[in-house]
C-alpha cells in the first residue's frame, strides 16, 4: 500500500485558487509568514509498493514503451531497476528508455547521449502512482530521429487546440498565454523548417473567423472617434489579438525578406549540380512561401490587419511583387542550368577533355549573351569556378592517396600527372574561347576574373606537384627491391647506414600519410606547412646520402666495385641535387677503366718486363687474355653508360681503348 498525506476536507472558497496566485503586485510590500517544518520539507513521502504492484507498474511500462526492433529479451535487470526507481521516488519527474548501441538502457533524466530515439514518462513533482491511476495519470510520448519536430507536433496537435478551446481563463492569463505561445511556436517552427531549407510561417490557430470575416465597418480601430461603438469588454479582447497578429505579421515580413536577399550566388566548392540543386532548391521554397501567402488562414488574418490599417500589411503587397520576379528569375535559372548540366555530363576527367569542355564553355557564353542574371560579371564567375570545381573533384576521384603513398608511386605520379595535364587544358580552351567574346557582345566586355576562376585549378595542380614530389622522395629514399648491395670490405656499414636513411625517410612518409586527407583539399593551407616541413627533411636525408655516396667511392679501386657502387646507387640519380654528385662519381669510375686501359696497354708492350712469371706463354695469348679482359670492362662500363649516361671523359678514354685493341704487340 502507498502512504498518503491527509488532507483538509474542510470547505474551500472556489476562487481561492485563482485569488491565492502570487502576482507583483501582490509579492511587493509583503512579508513572508514562516513556514511550517512540514513546508520546509523539500523530501516527498515515498510510497511503499507491495511486490505485485510494483510488478505490475514496471509492466506498463513496458507496454508503451514502443521503440524499433525492441523485444522482451532486451528488458535486463538493471533497467527494470531503474524503473522501479522512478516509482519508489516521487522526485523523479522523469523517465526515459532508449537503446544504447543494442543494449536497453533506462534513466532518470534526458540522455546525454543526443539519442534519437526515445520514450519518456513525465508526471507532477511528488505524484505517486498507483495500478489504478497510473494510465489516467501518466503523461508518455516518444521522440523519433528529429526532436524538435516532435515538440512542435505536440504543441500544435495537443497543447494549442486545448488551450484555444478553454474559456475558463481570464482575459489577462489567457492573452499573456497566447502571446508566449505565438512567440515561442514562431522561433520553434523556424527552428524546426529552417535546416530544410524551407521557409514556413506560423499560423496562429486561434478562433478567428468572427473577427476576420465581419465587415470593414464592423473592425475595430481603436480610436473613440471611427468605427462604431464596441463594448469594453470586446475592445480589450480584439486589441490583445490583433497584437498578437500584428507581432506575427511582422516576423512574417522579416522571414519573407530574408528569402528575397538570399538570391546572392554563394561562391565555394560548387560544380554545375551544386549550382542546380541550390537553384531547385531555392525555386521549391519560394513557390511553397507563395503558397502559404495564398492560404485562407494568412490571407484573413492579413485582411484583418488591413482594415484596422495595420503598417505590416503594406509591406506585403511589395513583397509579394518581388517573391513573384524571384520565382521566375529561378525558373530561368534552372533551365539554363539544366541544359549546362547535361552538357556536363559528357566531362570525364582526366580523360581528354579539350572538346567537351570547348563545348561546356561555348554555353556559357550563350548563358552570359541571354540570361538576366548570368549576364552580371559576379554571377557568370560562379559558372566558372563550378566548371573548375567539377574538373577538381572528378580528378580526385582518380586519385588514391592510401595505395600512391603505401608504394604505388610510378603509377600514382602517372595518374597526377595525367590530373596537371587535364587542368592545363582547361585553362588553355578557356583562354581561346574567351578571345570571341567581344564578337558576341560588342557592348559588353567580359569582365570575369581570371584569377578567382582558376585558383581552386592552380592550388588543386599545385597539391598534384607536392604529391609527386613525394612520390618521387619515395622511389629514391624509400626500400626499392632492385638496389643491390654495397659491395666492399665495409659494405655491411654502407648498408646499414642506407638502411637508416630508409627508415628515417618512412618516419617522416608516416606523418605525411596521417593528414592525407588534407593534401587534396585545397581549402586547407595546413597542408603547406607539413610540405614545407617534409621538403626540409628531405634536404636533411640528402646530405646523409651524399656523406654515403662519398664514403663508398672513397675505396673505389677497379671498375668492377666502381660499377658496382654505382648500380647499387643509381636510384639516387632520380634527385636532381644527388645526379650530379652520382655523375662525378661515374667520372670517377671512367677515370679508373682509363687507368685499367693504360695499364694493360703497358703490359702489352712490356709484358716480358713485368709479367716473368708468364713468359712461358706466347706473346699472343697475352694479348688476347688482355683484350678480352678489357672488353669486358668495356662491355659493363657501357651497360652502365644506358644508366647514367655519357660523361665527359668517355670519349678520350674509349679512343684510347680502340687503340689498345688495335694493337697487335
Amino acid at each position: 500500500m502507498e502512504k498518503t498525506k491527509k488532507v483538509d476536507k474542510s470547505p474551500v472558497d472556489p476562487h481561492r485558487e485563482f485569488l491565492d496566485m502570487d502576482t507583483d503586485e501582490e509579492d511587493f510590500g509583503r512579508q513572508e509568514s514562516p513556514e511550517t517544518e512540514e513546508e520546509l520539507s523539500s523530501e516527498p513521502i515515498k510510497p511503499v509498493y507491495d511486490q505485485q504492484d510494483l510488478d505490475k507498474l514496471v509492466q506498463y511500462v513496458k507496454d508503451l514503451t514502443i521503440l524499433p526492433s525492441i523485444e522482451d529479451s532486451d528488458w535486463k535487470e538493471d533497467c527494470c531497476t531503474i524503473i522501479r526507481e522512478y516509482f519508489e521516488n516521487p522526485a523523479c519527474t522523469l523517465l526515459c528508455i532508449y537503446f544504447q548501441v543494442d543494449t536497453l538502457k533506462a534513466q532518470l533524466s534526458i540522455s546525454d547521449a543526443n539519442q534519437s530515439d526515445f520514450v519518456y514518462f513525465s508526471r507532477i513533482p511528488s505524484h505517486v502512482f498507483t495500478v489504478d491511476n497510473f494510465h489516467a495519470t501518466v503523461t508518455f510520448g516518444s521522440i523519433n530521429r528529429n526532436a524538435m519536430v516532435c515538440v512542435l507536433k505536440v504543441m500544435e496537435n495537443m497543447y494549442v487546440p486545448i488551450a484555444r478551446d478553454t474559456g475558463e481563463w481570464p482575459d489577462i492569463i489567457r492573452n499573456d498565454l497566447f502571446f508566449n505561445l505565438h512567440n515561442f511556436l514562431m522561433c520553434l517552427t523556424e527552428w524546426v523548417y529552417k535546416p530544410m531549407g524551407l521557409t514556413k510561417l506560423y499560423v496562429p490557430a486561434e478562433n478567428l473567423s468572427d473577427v476576420a470575416t465581419s465587415p470593414r465597418s464592423r473592425q475595430p480601430n481603436f480610436t473613440e472617434t471611427s468605427g462604431p461603438h464596441i463594448s469594453e469588454k470586446l475592445r480589450e479582447s480584439e486589441k490583445a489579438l490583433i497584437d498578437r497578429f500584428e507581432r506575427i505579421a511582422r516576423y512574417w515580413v522579416k522571414q519573407i525578406r530574408q528569402v528575397l536577399a538570399s538570391r546572392s550566388t554563394s561562391k565555394g566548392e560548387r560544380t554545375i549540380f551544386d549550382e542546380l540543386q541550390r537553384w531547385t532548391a531555392r525555386y521549391f521554397n519560394l513557390c511553397c512561401l507563395h503558397d502559404q501567402l495564398s492560404s485562407t488562414e494568412i490571407r484573413s488574418i492579413l485582411h484583418l490587419l488591413k482594415n484596422v490599417c495595420s503598417p505590416s500589411v503594406d509591406s506585403f503587397q511589395l513583397l509579394t511583387l518581388q517573391l513573384r520576379e524571384e520565382l521566375e528569375q529561378a525558373a530561368s535559372n534552372i533551365t539554363y542550368l539544366n541544359v549546362l548540366s547535361e552538357a556536363c555530363n559528357n566531362l570525364k576527367c582526366p580523360g581528354e577533355i579539350e572538346e567537351p569542355v570547348m563545348k561546356i564553355l561555348f554555353l556559357i557564353l550563350f548563358i552570359w549573351t541571354e540570361s538576366s542574371f548570368y549576364n552580371l560579371s559576379s554571377n557568370t564567375e560562379v559558372l566558372c569556378e563550378a566548371i573548375s570545381t567539377q574538373i577538381v573533384h572528378q580528378c580526385k576521384d582518380c586519385i588514391n592517396l592510401q595505395v600512391i603513398l603505401e608504394g604505388d608511386a610510378e603509377n600514382g605520379i602517372d595518374i597526377l600527372r595525367k590530373c596537371i595535364s587535364c587542368c592545363e587544358t582547361y585553362k588553355t580552351t578557356y583562354t581561346k574561347i574567351t578571345k570571341i567574346t567581344a564578337l558576341i557582345r560588342s557592348n559588353t566586355t567580359w569582365d570575369v576574373n581570371k584569377h578567382l576562376i582558376f585558383n581552386y585549378i592552380d592550388t588543386f595542380m599545385q597539391r598534384c606537384r607536392d604529391i609527386i614530389e613525394i612520390c618521387d622522395s619515395s622511389i629514391v629514399f624509400g626500400r626499392c627491391n632492385k638496389v643491390g648491395i654495397i659491395g666492399g670490405p665495409r659494405g655491411i656499414e654502407y648498408d646499414a647506414y642506407c638502411r637508416q636513411i630508409e627508415s628515417l625517410f618512412y618516419e617522416s612518409l608516416d606523418e605525411i600519410k596521417l593528414i592525407r586527407d588534407d593534401i587534396l583539399n585545397v581549402t586547407k593551407s595546413s597542408w603547406l606547412e607539413s610540405m614545407l616541413k617534409f621538403r626540409n627533411f628531405v634536404v636533411e636525408l640528402e646530405g646523409m646520402v651524399k656523406t654515403l655516396i662519398d664514403r663508398v667511392f672513397e675505396e673505389i679501386k677497379t671498375v668492377e666495385e666502381g660499377v658496382e657502387a654505382v648500380y647499387a646507387l643509381q636510384r639516387f640519380k632520380h634527385r636532381e641535387s644527388l645526379r650530379d654528385i652520382l655523375s662525378k662519381k661515374w667520372v670517377q669510375v671512367w677515370k679508373v677503366f682509363g687507368k685499367e686501359i693504360e695499364s694493360c696497354s703497358n703490359i702489352m708492350t712490356f709484358h716480358e718486363t713485368y709479367y716473368t712469371p708468364f713468359q712461358c706463354y706466347s706473346e699472343d695469348v697475352i694479348i688476347l687474355c688482355i683484350k678480352q679482359y678489357l672488353e669486358r670492362l668495356f662491355h659493363m662500363m657501357m651497360d652502365m653508360s644506358d644508366w647514367m649516361g655519357d660523361c665527359s671523359a668517355e670519349n678520350y678514354i674509349l679512343e684510347q681503348y680502340k687503340r689498345v685493341m688495335t694493337c697487335r704487340s
